[in-house]
């Protein structure tokens, strides 16, 4: 009885030591494909900075060309890999005095590089870089848990880094993606851990999970929670150490004006009273006459004080660094009113659907005090055209941010902070008391598709939404194009492939 149980294992630890099965490939192909985009902002605002220098611009002509070289093929039946090439014709905006503006530019790029492994019919793993996007009704606006950042609260519509401007309504990067359904396939569950690929910090990795699942047959609903960033590659980067990015509160602070950096001109003066502010703006605080009410000094100890014109000390009570760090959750819903009139099929799709995210469940000193700020609310509907088009679609945004959806502080000086107009708080007190900010809180989209002739589609795309661009460097622009509620632009993409 020894002897057999020793030859069992014997037998198998030896079969998962055989030498691999001869790879068998079957289902290759290669597809080619190619875009021409032609567009226009008719309205909009260009921000190359913090937001201190905007440039209304009108008309501005938009063109692109693209091509894509796609290879894939299955091993063994279970591994199956996708390897993409193409490169891109684009040009600078804003076009300058210098030559490099005036050129058209040319750009390669992998558009992906994945394997899919299939356990079974119900279980998968894919790696590489590729795109990854749970809500297949939003066809711009949406896919908030991915798009996004939350401290600042940044949201992005088309490829992440300005690279394509439409049909990109997904979340593309490095990483990998464990599947699986329940029994039945009525339920799909996508474990994720994406590599943080467009936005400094660089490279961080954010583990995420998605459910989606049919409630009834009309009725699709998901969720998802992605822990942001929770997986630093420099963790130091993740709450920046200085009085740049330190809250601090400071126990009877003197009355206080504060001079604005641009105008020269005073503030009116505060009260005596407990100070909350970012510590690297204290020094900056004057009395009436613009004498500073206090100096900024250390203790023995090296701790930072200050001293008062009248000689007292002054120390912080509170101090906490703001983190790029956050719990993102998102829920989403889908019903299909083509199935329940009885309007599926020939008529083209009929669905009502919605998403709403909150980007940061947690609250942050100064900045990100009020959770409504970064909560975006997505609703949209597919139209039945009949067979005149493929697909219409109409989706509509709201987000009651005060902020500007400017990212200069997170890519040039890495805080996670919101950028304000010459770094300057009261320059950006002045434009929000006037209702600057609250002219983006609405967003919108038209979007059509229509297929003229077997591997040859139409789209147009109207939109106010969060249109970037990319300059001379191809930085995306630090603020969408479309700012204003009367901003909003044209893309018209011819599209082919075999």
């Amino acid at each position: 009885m020894k002897h057999t149980a020793l030859s069992a294992l014997l037998l198998a630890a030896g079969s998962s030591f055989a030498a691999p099965e001869e790879p068998r490939v079957t289902d290759r192909s290669i597809s080619v494909g190619a875009f021409v985009d032609v567009g226009q902002i008719v309205r909009g605002t260009l921000v190359n900075d913090d937001g201190a220098s905007p440039n209304d611009v009108e008309n501005l002509f938009l063109n692109r060309d693209g091509v894509a070289l796609t290879y894939a093929a299955t091993v063994n039946e279970k591994l199956h890999m996708n390897i993409g090439v193409g490169g891109l014709f684009w040009k600078p905006i804003p076009e300058a005095t210098d030559a490099a503006t005036k050129r058209i530019n040319f750009g390669p790029g992998i558009s992906e590089a994945s394997a899919r492994y299939d356990f079974n019919d119900r279980m998968s793993i894919k790696f590489g870089f590729f795109g990854y996007k749970y809500n297949p009704d939003a066809v711009n606006l949406g896919e908030y848990l991915l798009r996004s950042e939350a401290y600042p609260t940044i949201i992005q519509t088309g490829s992440m880094g300005g690279w394509v401007w439409l049909n990109s309504n997904e979340y593309k990067s490095m990483g990998a993606q464990f599947s699986w359904t329940s029994p039945g396939g009525r339920w799909r569950h996508d474990l994720l851990l994406f590599s943080e690929f467009n936005q400094a910090p660089i490279f961080d990795f954010t583990p995420s999970y998605v459910v989606t699942g049919k409630v009834v047959k009309a009725l699709e609903i998901g969720a998802g929670v992605s822990f942001h960033r929770w997986l630093p590659i420099v963790p130091s980067q993740e709450s920046p150490r200085g009085p740049g990015n330190t809250y601090v509160e400071i126990e009877n602070f003197p009355a206080y004006g504060v001079q604005d950096p641009l105008t020269l001109e005073y503030s009116p003066v505060a009260g005596e009273g407990t100070l909350k502010e970012i510590q690297n703006r204290v020094t900056t605080f004057v009395d009436s006459t613009g004498t500073p009410v206090v100096s900024q000094s250390t203790d023995a100890n090296g701790n930072t004080i200050y001293i008062t014109v009248a000689g007292d000390t002054l120390r912080i009570g509170k101090s906490q660094r703001l983190t790029f760090q956050a719990v993102k959750v998102m829920g989403r819903a889908s019903l299909d009113l083509g199935v329940l009139t009885g309007l599926s099929g020939e008529a083209g799709p009929f669905k009502v659907f919605g998403e709403v995210a909150v980007l940061g469940i947690k609250n942050q000193p100064y900045y990100y005090e009020d959770i409504t700020h970064r909560i975006p609310v997505m609703l949209g509907i597919s139209v039945p055209t009949f067979g005149v088009l493929d697909l219409l679609s109409f989706q509509i945004e709201y987000l009651k941010s005060p902020y500007p959806d400017n990212n200069f502080q997170q890519f040039s000086n890495l805080v996670p902070h919101p950028g304000f107009p010459g770094d300057n708080p009261g320059a950006y007190a002045d434009r929000r008391d006037a209702g600057q900010y609250e002219k983006d809180d609405l967003k919108w989209s038209a979007y059509l598709k229509k297929t003229i002739v077997s591997g040859l589609e139409v789209y147009l795309q109207v939109a106010n939404d969060h249109f970037r661009v990319q300059d001379v460097t191809a930085q995306p622009s630090f603020m969408p194009l479309t700012q204003k509620s009367s901003d909003w632009y044209y893309m018209l993409r011819f599209q082919w492939g075999l």
